[in-house]
């Protein structure tokens, strides 16, 4: 069985109002579509009434997306121009701009800059309408999953301080089994490790809890007066994980927190 395929270049066309008469021609708004969990490049061809290009060597054009029903801005870009001469931007968004943007329709809008600041709307269509129709896509590619934070941290007794436990990997189902962390530390002398745990919940017997090796070979981290953000990759199929560190004997700091993401 063959399964065919589309990959579309859409330009989308929006007017400059340069002139009183609209012409004759017939314009149709389309409505753009924008995916969550990826980059999105919309691109934009800017003309005149008359469907010529309009110079863009001297102007900055803005898009913007707007809610529905309160007109509220969810966010602004500027375009980036590609030919000024014949009238082509696009706007290149990066996936993280669309992660706390919900699915469904919004509007958007675009207006012009020129050197002396003035404004200008853009059209979407020969009617003169100032919006036009945008849809954010979800699901098209899996959504990780909310980062998980280690900030409570309980003595042993004996030497470490343990976090608490968020999942692993294998107790979220997940094909992979590499994780990532970022430690926060403030001032810290001391070690720490990553931790591991096979049970079906997370153990409170340190003796089912185990070291696991990060991804530079290494399973702790030795650090000096560290005031930083480090990340660290590690693979693993334990269902549970946990941060443990040991302050020196003379730390005046604070380890602060871990997040983690897998």
């Amino acid at each position: 069985m063959t399964v065919t395929l589309y990959v579309y270049d859409d330009t989308h066309t929006v007017i400059v109002n340069t002139s009183a008469s609209q012409g004759s021609t017939t314009m149709y708004d389309k409505t753009i579509k924008l995916y969550q969990g990826i980059d999105n490049t919309v691109k934009f061809a800017l003309k005149d009434n008359d469907r010529k290009a309009v110079d863009l060597t001297n102007l900055t054009v803005t898009f913007n997306v707007l809610d529905v029903t309160t007109s509220e801005l969810i966010l602004a870009r500027p375009l980036t121009v590609s030919n000024a001469v014949q009238g082509l931007a696009q706007i290149n968004l990066p996936a993280s701009d669309l992660d706390n943007v919900s699915g469904g329709f919004y509007n958007y809008s675009l207006y012009t800059t020129n050197t002396s600041s003035e404004q200008q709307v853009v059209y979407t269509d020969l009617n003169e309408a100032a919006k036009g129709t945008l849809e954010v896509v979800e699901g098209v590619v899996a959504s990780s999953k909310a980062t998980q934070e280690m900030s409570t941290f309980i003595y042993d007794n004996a030497q470490w301080y343990n976090s608490n436990a968020v999942s692993g990997a294998s107790e979220r189902n997940l094909v992979t089994a590499k994780h990532t962390i970022a430690t926060y530390t403030s001032s810290f002398d001391g070690v720490y490790k990553v931790q591991g745990c096979m049970n079906a919940t997370a153990s409170t017997n340190d003796a089912d809890w185990f070291d696991v090796t990060l991804d530079n070979g290494n399973t702790s981290v030795t650090v000096t007066n560290a005031t930083a953000i480090e990340s660290y990759n590690f693979t693993t199929q334990a269902k549970w994980i946990r941060i443990a560190y040991d302050p020196d004997t003379g730390n005046s700091g604070t380890f602060d927190k871990v997040l983690l993401r897998n």
